[in-house]
């Protein structure tokens, strides 16, 4: 090879030496998307924040995912259950939070993870209807409650990917907005009263008065006496088509209280079977909870 041959190749070299450093360069100064600043307190406020911390994720900036992921939190949350909470529910209160949110942080991260890179990407928000208040009576009136007029919000997450593989499916999450941010709070309910899920459901039967003390059933459960429950009676019960209890078998439970407990499932209505061959051998046999709450003064 010449000399002039020999420069050409080592200025070559050199030129993809110094390409390659500075794509290099340039990599590392990209900045992963900002979470920072305040969000207004409106569905687009909010779509515009997750929309935000879904870029950061996608990112691969695990400091800014951090960082990002940890916003949607409730800042101080201790200070804040105290605030808002009896002071006999905030210690489990939060330790409870740090498990609800680590889980919502972890599905923020799979959606991310699995449908940012699609270009038709995309999350529509949008006001969800609000569940009614706590009873104030049987199950519910156990269950922790703001001691103020605490302002929750719900609201529905969807694609707006025509894709089905280019979207999460639906969902709802609950939230509180604090200084200027939307901060996770549960799903449909708040995740200090995610038992409502079971406690409205078809197997709930709803609170009554027997001799003058609440009484209410529930499938499923093993609650003990103490916290409000004077005593517990265990039942497995058989219901027929059409949704009336046939038959009660007692499991167990205080003497004083069976016979209270029976004639309060079998006034109960669990709704009819569909008259449809597929349920033409259907049976329903579950094992209910009576309680028997404290009265109060």
């Amino acid at each position: 090879m010449g000399s002039t041959g020999l420069i050409r190749s080592i200025l070559l070299l050199l030129f993809s030496f110094l390409s390659v450093a500075t794509v290099a360069a340039q990599s590392q100064n990209v900045a992963a998307p900002s979470t920072d600043g305040s969000y207004p307190d409106s569905a687009d406020g909010l779509g515009a924040q997750v929309g935000n911390i879904v870029s950061v994720v996608h990112s691969n900036d695990q400091a800014a995912i951090r960082t990002a992921l940890d916003s949607l939190g409730i800042p101080n949350a201790d200070k804040w259950f105290a605030a808002h909470f009896d002071p006999r529910f905030a210690a489990k209160l939060t330790s409870d939070y740090a498990r609800a949110l680590s889980a919502y942080q972890s599905h923020i991260s799979w959606v991310a993870v699995n449908f940012a890179k699609f270009n038709d990407f995309g999350l529509k928000v949008q006001p969800s209807e609000m569940p009614g208040a706590l009873a104030g009576s049987g199950f519910e009136s156990l269950l922790p409650r703001p001691v103020d007029a605490l302002k929750i919000e719900n609201y529905r997450f969807t694609s707006t990917s025509s894709d089905p593989k280019h979207g999460p499916p639906s969902w709802v999450s609950s939230f509180v907005h604090i200084e200027g941010r939307f901060r996770f709070i549960g799903g449909t309910y708040p995740f200090w009263v995610e038992g409502l899920n079971g406690l409205r459901g078809p197997m709930s039967i709803p609170p009554a008065v027997i001799h003058g003390r609440t009484v209410q059933g529930i499938a499923f459960r093993k609650d003990q006496k103490g916290d409000g429950i004077d005593a517990v009676v265990q039942l497995k019960v058989s219901i027929g088509r059409t949704g009336k209890v046939e038959h009660v078998k007692v499991l167990s439970g205080d003497d004083a209280f069976i016979q209270d407990a029976k004639d309060y499932v079998q006034a109960a209505e669990f709704g009819a079977l569909p008259d449809i061959p597929q349920l033409a051998n259907a049976k329903r046999e579950w094992e209910i909870e009576v309680a028997f709450f404290t009265p109060k003064n």
